[in-house]
Order: C-alpha cells, then sequence, then structure tokens
C-alpha cells in the first residue's frame, strides 16, 4: 500500500461555465455596444464574463504556483446561491451539493479551458459542485501526490495572453 499525501489550492474565482463561441461572435465585439440589439448586448457581455474568468481563473492559478496533474485532482466549485431565494432557503442550502443548472461538464470545460491548452493528458478527475450563501464563489483544488502517479506527464498552465 503507498501513503497518499494531500495538497489543497483554494482558487478565489467565481466559477463560470464553458461558452461555445463561434467565429460569427467576433461581430460584437466590432459593433458599438449602443448599436447592439438588446439580444446581442446580452451574448456580447456572456462572451466577455467568460473571457475575463478564463483570465482571472489563469492568473490566480499561477499566483499560487497550481499545477494540474495527469490522475489525482479533486476539484469542488462553490456555487453561490440566487439572490432571489430567502434567506432561510439560502441557510438550509448553504453547503449542500448542487443539483440543478449550471451543469458540471460546462463548469469543467470552462476551468480546463482557462487553464490548460491540451487537457488530453488528464486521465482521472474528481468533480462536485456545492451551494454556499456568499456573494462570491470559489474553486478548491485537492491533489492527491501519489507515488504511483511519478510516471505520468505533469501538465503546464496556458500562458497569459497579452
Amino acid at each position: 500500500m503507498t501513503e497518499t499525501n494531500r495538497k489543497k489550492i483554494i482558487l478565489n474565482v467565481t466559477p463560470e461555465t464553458h461558452v461555445r463561441s463561434t467565429r460569427g461572435d467576433s461581430i460584437f465585439f466590432r459593433i458599438p455596444r449602443e448599436k447592439l440589439y438588446p439580444s446581442g448586448l446580452a451574448r456580447l457581455q456572456r462572451l466577455e464574463r467568460y473571457n475575463n474568468y478564463k483570465v482571472n481563473l489563469l492568473t490566480e492559478a499561477k499566483k499560487k504556483n497550481f499545477t494540474i496533474p495527469a490522475v489525482g485532482l479533486s476539484v469542488t466549485f462553490y456555487l453561490p446561491v440566487p439572490k432571489s431565494w430567502s434567506q432561510k432557503k439560502k441557510t438550509a442550502y448553504h453547503g449542500t451539493y448542487h443539483q440543478s443548472r449550471i451543469d458540471i461538464d460546462n463548469l469543467t470545460k470552462g476551468f480546463f479551458d482557462a487553464l490548460v491548452a491540451e487537457d488530453k493528458y488528464i486521465a482521472n478527475v474528481t468533480l462536485t459542485k456545492r451551494w454556499v450563501d456568499f456573494e462570491r464563489g470559489w474553486i478548491e483544488c485537492e491533489i492527491s501526490e501519489d507515488a504511483s502517479y511519478k510516471e505520468l506527464v505533469e501538465i503546464p498552465l496556458r500562458e497569459l495572453e497579452q
């Protein structure tokens, strides 16, 4: 039996889901905001929010010297409860499993899209999402450092784009 050490890193960025964008979406960045239809403005804001999330997450990860292992990563997404909920409901749901939309696969795509250029080397990840009664959420990453994982590739983070 091998000995396992665990390392925990908290990334103080509220999780966002992956946004599928097309080449056609670039038009929203060229048209002045005041000339966009409400639906176009909403799409632009969603794209901007996702792009800012990716930059902020990568910056936070680099600041904490976070690297993604091929095996042994456990990621927990802490999502804020909706502001429209009553205080009683917010308190009741705090810390419980999040079992509604935002889909965990889209959170994961956004997470890896922000951090790595190639996620093909990732062989095993444990994922969880939970509610929190705070204004902002965060991402908690726990790395299991098992001696048997040493032969696997460590995935480098993306470079910050200027």
